[in-house]
Protein backbone atom coordinates (compact mmCIF):
# COMPACT_ATOMS: atom_id res chain seq x y z
CA UNK A 1 0.00 0.00 0.00
CA UNK A 2 1.32 3.44 -0.83
CA UNK A 3 1.70 5.54 2.26
CA UNK A 4 2.92 9.09 2.64
CA UNK A 5 5.99 9.31 4.79
CA UNK A 6 7.68 12.22 6.46
CA UNK A 7 11.12 12.84 7.85
CA UNK A 8 11.63 16.58 7.89
CA UNK A 9 10.86 18.79 4.92
CA UNK A 10 11.68 18.19 1.27
CA UNK A 11 15.31 18.97 0.43
CA UNK A 12 16.06 19.50 4.09
CA UNK A 13 19.43 18.42 5.45
CA UNK A 14 17.93 17.55 8.84
CA UNK A 15 16.35 14.33 7.59
CA UNK A 16 17.26 11.24 9.59
CA UNK A 17 16.49 8.85 6.73
CA UNK A 18 13.94 6.94 8.82
CA UNK A 19 10.45 6.64 7.27
CA UNK A 20 7.67 7.85 9.55
CA UNK A 21 3.98 7.30 8.78
CA UNK A 22 0.81 8.73 10.33
CA UNK A 23 -1.90 6.10 10.46
CA UNK A 24 -5.11 5.17 12.27
CA UNK A 25 -5.54 1.90 14.17
CA UNK A 26 -8.67 1.50 12.04
CA UNK A 27 -6.57 0.99 8.91
CA UNK A 28 -5.95 -2.53 7.64
CA UNK A 29 -2.31 -1.56 7.24
CA UNK A 30 -2.03 -0.95 10.99
CA UNK A 31 -3.69 -4.29 11.82
CA UNK A 32 -1.16 -5.99 9.55
CA UNK A 33 2.00 -4.50 11.03
CA UNK A 34 0.76 -4.80 14.62
CA UNK A 35 0.31 -8.55 14.01
CA UNK A 36 3.60 -8.82 12.08
CA UNK A 37 5.82 -5.70 12.26
CA UNK A 38 8.11 -6.75 9.39
CA UNK A 39 7.70 -4.25 6.54
CA UNK A 40 9.59 -2.86 3.57
CA UNK A 41 9.51 0.61 2.05
CA UNK A 42 10.55 0.82 -1.61
CA UNK A 43 11.58 4.13 -3.12
CA UNK A 44 11.94 4.27 -6.87
CA UNK A 45 13.96 6.72 -8.94
CA UNK A 46 10.74 6.96 -10.96
CA UNK A 47 9.34 9.15 -8.17
CA UNK A 48 11.94 11.79 -9.00
CA UNK A 49 11.31 11.61 -12.77
CA UNK A 50 14.99 10.67 -13.20
CA UNK A 51 14.16 7.53 -15.19
CA UNK A 52 11.88 9.39 -17.58
CA UNK A 53 14.52 12.07 -18.14
CA UNK A 54 17.05 9.31 -18.94
CA UNK A 55 14.51 7.51 -21.18
CA UNK A 56 14.45 4.49 -18.86
CA UNK A 57 11.10 2.74 -18.51
CA UNK A 58 9.80 3.08 -14.94
CA UNK A 59 9.13 -0.67 -14.83
CA UNK A 60 12.66 -1.61 -15.86
CA UNK A 61 14.99 -2.89 -13.11
CA UNK A 62 17.49 -0.32 -14.39
CA UNK A 63 15.19 2.39 -13.01
CA UNK A 64 16.79 2.12 -9.58
CA UNK A 65 15.00 1.35 -6.35
CA UNK A 66 16.11 1.48 -2.75
CA UNK A 67 14.42 -0.84 -0.28
CA UNK A 68 14.45 -0.19 3.47
CA UNK A 69 13.20 -3.14 5.51
CA UNK A 70 12.78 -3.72 9.20
CA UNK A 71 10.20 -3.49 11.95
CA UNK A 72 7.47 -0.89 12.39
CA UNK A 73 7.27 0.61 15.86
CA UNK A 74 5.08 3.29 17.39
CA UNK A 75 6.79 6.63 17.96
CA UNK A 76 6.56 7.29 21.72
CA UNK A 77 9.37 9.74 22.51
CA UNK A 78 8.05 13.33 22.78
CA UNK A 79 10.93 14.77 20.72
CA UNK A 80 10.39 12.20 17.98
CA UNK A 81 6.66 12.92 17.95
CA UNK A 82 7.39 16.65 17.56
CA UNK A 83 9.77 15.85 14.68
CA UNK A 84 7.16 13.60 13.07
CA UNK A 85 4.48 16.29 13.33
CA UNK A 86 6.85 18.89 11.89
CA UNK A 87 7.59 16.80 8.81
CA UNK A 88 4.17 15.26 8.23
CA UNK A 89 2.04 18.35 8.79
CA UNK A 90 4.33 20.56 6.68
CA UNK A 91 4.49 18.08 3.79
CA UNK A 92 0.86 16.98 4.04
CA UNK A 93 -1.09 19.83 5.71
CA UNK A 94 -4.47 18.07 5.51
CA UNK A 95 -3.25 15.40 7.94
CA UNK A 96 -3.30 17.76 10.91
CA UNK A 97 -7.09 18.01 10.52
CA UNK A 98 -7.78 14.29 10.38
CA UNK A 99 -10.35 13.15 12.98
CA UNK A 100 -8.96 12.86 16.51
CA UNK A 101 -11.56 10.13 17.16
CA UNK A 102 -9.74 7.88 14.66
CA UNK A 103 -6.70 7.63 16.92
CA UNK A 104 -4.02 8.54 14.36
CA UNK A 105 -0.48 7.95 15.57
CA UNK A 106 3.05 8.03 14.21
CA UNK A 107 4.99 4.87 13.44
CA UNK A 108 8.55 4.58 12.22
CA UNK A 109 10.63 1.92 10.57
CA UNK A 110 13.41 0.43 12.67
CA UNK A 111 15.68 -0.21 9.71
CA UNK A 112 17.43 -3.59 9.63
CA UNK A 113 18.33 -3.89 5.93
CA UNK A 114 18.93 -1.54 3.03
CA UNK A 115 19.47 -2.72 -0.49
CA UNK A 116 19.47 -1.36 -4.02
CA UNK A 117 17.87 -2.87 -7.09
CA UNK A 118 19.25 -1.16 -10.18
CA UNK A 119 19.80 -4.00 -12.63
CA UNK A 120 18.41 -7.40 -13.59
CA UNK A 121 18.86 -10.27 -11.12
CA UNK A 122 17.79 -8.78 -7.79
CA UNK A 123 19.55 -6.62 -5.24
CA UNK A 124 22.93 -5.39 -6.46
CA UNK A 125 24.09 -3.48 -3.40
CA UNK A 126 23.54 -3.91 0.32
CA UNK A 127 24.18 -0.81 2.41
CA UNK A 128 25.45 -0.66 5.97
CA UNK A 129 22.55 0.49 8.17
CA UNK A 130 24.81 2.11 10.79
CA UNK A 131 26.60 4.14 8.12
CA UNK A 132 23.29 5.10 6.53
CA UNK A 133 21.81 6.33 9.82
CA UNK A 134 24.96 8.27 10.78
CA UNK A 135 25.33 10.00 7.40
CA UNK A 136 25.71 13.78 7.52
CA UNK A 137 25.33 15.84 4.33
CA UNK A 138 28.39 17.69 3.08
Amino acid sequence: QNKDVADGLYNETLSSGVPIIYVSPMATLTHDFIKDPRVSFTYSAAFTHYCRSQEIDNDSPTCGKVVLSGLMEKVKDANEISWAKYGMFARHPATKDWPISHGFAFYKLKIENIYVIDYFGGATKHLNVTEYLSYTPL
